[in-house]
């Protein structure tokens, strides 16, 4: 009896759907419409050598409108905070206790030079781009290279985008499109 109860589990289990894996950056040449706005969870690798840091990524997005980029390290620590807006953007390392601000849509990235907020952006709705370089802004030629739900870039250091969660019906809270720098930061000029 106990054999034919372990069979029928098992026949069970094995005619159960298997759980699908969301597939982004999808091959195919169309791209994919924007949501009116996301709440994308993604992690970003960050390899320099024989080491790789991990970084979780949350984006609040409102695409063309604003965007607002949370990068956290171990236990959860700030190690970056992006927001981007119409009127400007700030960029807060809390960590460092600095913080860099500019205007437009090329937002300076350290290491990685200009970076166009949009292309940027678009990424972590699994749209492909050829390059994040800004227009008319020191070409860094940042291209990109895609497998799966990971887009890599290869620079050095290089980075790895994986989307782990695309949120196209988020509930956020009105502070998050708020950045604020405490006045004892540094800011970081001469980009």
């Amino acid at each position: 009896m106990k054999i034919l109860c372990l069979l029928a589990a098992l026949f069970l289990i094995s005619c159960t759907s298997k759980p699908q894996v969301q597939t982004y950056f999808e091959d195919g040449g169309k791209k994919q419409s924007l949501p009116d706005s996301a709440k994308v969870k993604a992690v970003v690798s960050v390899s320099q050598g024989t080491v790789k840091e991990k970084l979780s990524a949350v984006l609040f997005a409102v695409p063309n409108e604003r965007y607002r980029l949370e990068l956290s390290g171990a236990f959860g620590l700030s190690a970056a905070s992006i927001l981007w807006k119409k009127d400007g953007w700030k960029i807060v390392f809390s960590q460092d206790e600095r913080y860099m601000e500019g205007v437009g849509d090329c937002v300076f990235v350290p290491v990685y030079g200009g970076v166009d907020i949009h292309k940027f952006a678009v990424l972590f709705f699994g749209q492909k781009v050829s390059s994040l370089d800004c227009n008319n802004f020191n070409n860094q030629n940042l291209s990109l290279e895609y497998n799966g739900n990971i887009a890599s870039l290869q620079r050095y250091p290089s980075l790895q985008l994986e989307i782990k969660n695309i949120d196209s019906k988020p509930e956020w809270k009105g502070g998050v499109w708020n950045l604020n720098v405490p006045e004892s930061y540094v800011r970081i000029t001469g980009y």
